[in-house]
């Protein structure tokens, strides 16, 4: 599935500043469900907000641990940064084209970064980085690695490196990234 990067996650007319002005950074929820399904299902131009929950059950999300730039006073949601506990072994095609990789990471308990738009107004004003490593802690506590996946048409491979994410492997289709988050990782 191709992703739009010129998207507006919110229909309304609001400026950048005036934008900057009305949205927060805070943790998801099991009762955000629906308005993640919906935000997902608009960023990524699926036909219904039921595919994005498809995506969200089989990928094990974490909504207590996922990040949300949310409206403090609609709560529309500006950006999402969708947290899922699932294996690079499970959630790529590591165990056929770098079966040794993909046997070494499965003794690491991992997280995989599975969705993370902001709404094209935000982006340049740091926000992402913030959504990044708002709960860093939190899950730095609980994985030893994170892990995503891009597609290779993307132009933000060079934007992942420089926060820390490495090269694991890549396919024609993607480029798969991982960040350690725990010390025994790299030695």
């Amino acid at each position: 599935m191709a992703i739009d990067l010129c998207n507006r996650l919110v229909d309304n007319e609001l400026t950048k500043n005036e934008l900057l002005e009305k949205v927060e950074i805070t943790k998801t929820c099991p009762s955000d469900l629906g308005k993640i399904c919906d935000t997902l299902s608009k960023a990524f131009g699926m036909e219904s907000s039921d595919e994005a929950l498809f995506q969200l059950i089989n990928s094990r999300a974490l909504l207590n641990e996922s990040i949300k730039l949310v409206d403090k006073e609609t709560g529309d949601i500006y950006g999402l940064l969708m947290f899922c506990e699932y294996p690079i072994s499970f959630g790529s095609p590591i165990m056929i084209h770098e079966k040794c990789i993909g046997e070494y990471l499965n003794d690491f308990k991992q997280v995989n970064g599975h969705s993370f738009v902001i709404d094209e107004r935000l982006r340049g004003t740091g926000l992402d980085k913030k959504m990044l490593f708002y709960n860093m802690e939190s899950i730095a506590n609980s994985y030893d690695l994170i892990w995503i996946a891009v597609e290779t048409s993307l132009r933000t491979h060079a934007y992942w490196q420089r926060l820390g994410f490495t090269e694991v492997f890549s396919i024609p289709e993607a480029v798969f990234y991982m960040m350690p988050l725990n010390k025994k990782l790299l030695g």
